[in-house]
């Protein structure tokens, strides 16, 4: 799904949480700076949130490295598996450092994440790959119109692309700690419509 109709693809569903404050609505945003990245906060909560009795899916980032030695690695949260989203090419290497097999094996797990219809569903980042279509950009689109809530890491600096791209920007939150986040995350799930539906089932 190309990131200009991933909003399009689903115009029922609620993405703006201005107007209501968050009630009815299924993405939950985590806004972060990018020099204080959110992962470790969100690995956390996710954990707490478990202990709640949630089930909860996706992936998790995590880092390795520092400046450009820096590798990163997604977390599969139903299996624990790990694979690294970025290649190390040697300190002489210039563009990009996907690793595309890494890349795909994220991608499926996400995908077998949407189709479990978790409680909560954890996308490891909305990133500058995404942004110009690539990386997990179909599988977060995906997400989106799986009636599923969705938590997103978004870096500040990216909130107009991901508004371009959800149709909206989502419940705003923070990674501020996990106990907050979770708690915060818990209140949110409250209104999320989708959460009454499937405990009626």
């Amino acid at each position: 799904m190309p990131a200009a109709t991933a909003a399009e693809a689903a115009p029922h569903r609620s993405t703006d949480a201005a107007a209501n404050d968050g009630a009815g609505c299924l993405l939950a945003v985590v806004v972060y700076e990018p020099a204080n990245p959110p992962d470790a906060v969100l690995a956390a909560a996710a954990k707490k949130l478990q202990a709640r009795g949630l089930r909860v899916g996706g992936l998790l980032q995590e880092a390795e490295g520092s400046g450009k030695r820096t590798e990163l690695f997604a977390r599969d949260i139903a299996s624990g598996q790990r694979v690294r989203l970025f290649e190390d090419r040697g300190r002489k290497a210039r563009g990009c450092r996907l690793d595309a097999a890494g890349l795909a094996e994220a991608a499926s797990w996400l995908r077998n994440a949407i189709d479990a219809k978790p409680d909560v569903l954890f996308v490891n980042r909305f990133g500058r790959q995404e942004t110009i279509g690539r990386g997990l950009v179909e599988e977060i689109g995906a997400a989106i119109v799986s009636d599923v809530p969705i938590v997103v890491p978004v870096a500040a600096t990216l909130l107009p692309q991901w508004r371009r791209f959800a149709g909206g920007e989502g419940v705003r939150l923070k990674a501020t700690s996990p106990e907050r986040l979770c708690q915060d995350l818990v209140t949110w799930l409250g209104t999320a419509p989708t959460m009454d539906a499937r405990d009626a089932a």
